[in-house]
């Protein structure tokens, strides 16, 4: 497996090429600079969590079409020790399960959210839903002006066209997992 700054960069070449866009029209699209999208597409730069969403909304498309690895048939997956993706100057860990899957429409996560971690994140477009099931630890949300505080088994589900912020407001690590259901297109 390729390293994950290399991928999103070959992904979004790969995505950019497809559609016939230049670099100019996709920074146009997502609010990411020129030169920080050719700095991705030549794996010479790992993007934050926030880049990444910038682009995938920008360009109408999940965020783990832009992580994701070749596919294969039958998939059993660990978290790997490293993230593939971090936020918050690193409190904030990703691990890509399952990338988009175009017949269910989902791509899953499992984000480890060390004490003190707070991740803000953009809207989403209209029609995606995410659920998050609690796999350890307390995890607080905010979406818009309500704050929610679930525990180890509980989970919500909201519309994530909203502004939403993940917290762990613990001395201990929080585990969380993330499904992201996307619209049909």
């Amino acid at each position: 497996m390729d390293s994950i700054h290399i991928r999103i960069g070959q992904n979004l070449q790969r995505i950019r090429k497809q559609r016939g866009l230049s670099l100019d029209k996709v920074a146009s699209a997502t609010n990411v600079s020129k030169g920080m999208l050719h700095q991705i597409e030549r794996g010479e730069v790992t993007p934050t969590v926030t880049t990444v969403w910038k682009i995938a909304t920008g360009l109408n498309i999940s965020f783990s079409s832009l992580l994701k690895d070749e596919e294969a048939a039958v998939s059993i997956v660990t978290a790997g020790q490293q993230p593939d993706i971090t936020e918050d100057d690193g409190r904030c860990k990703v691990f890509l399960l399952f990338p988009f899957d175009p017949q269910t429409l989902m791509e899953i996560f499992l984000i480890e959210l060390s004490p003190g971690a707070n991740y803000c994140s953009a809207p989403h477009n209209d029609g995606v839903l995410e659920y998050i099931t609690v796999h350890s630890g307390s995890f607080t949300i905010q979406v818009k002006e309500e704050t929610y505080t679930l525990g180890q088994g509980e989970a919500i589900r909201f519309t994530g066209n909203a502004l939403h912020c993940y917290m762990n407001l613990t001395a201990q690590n929080t585990v969380i997992q993330v499904i992201m259901h996307y619209p049909e297109a």
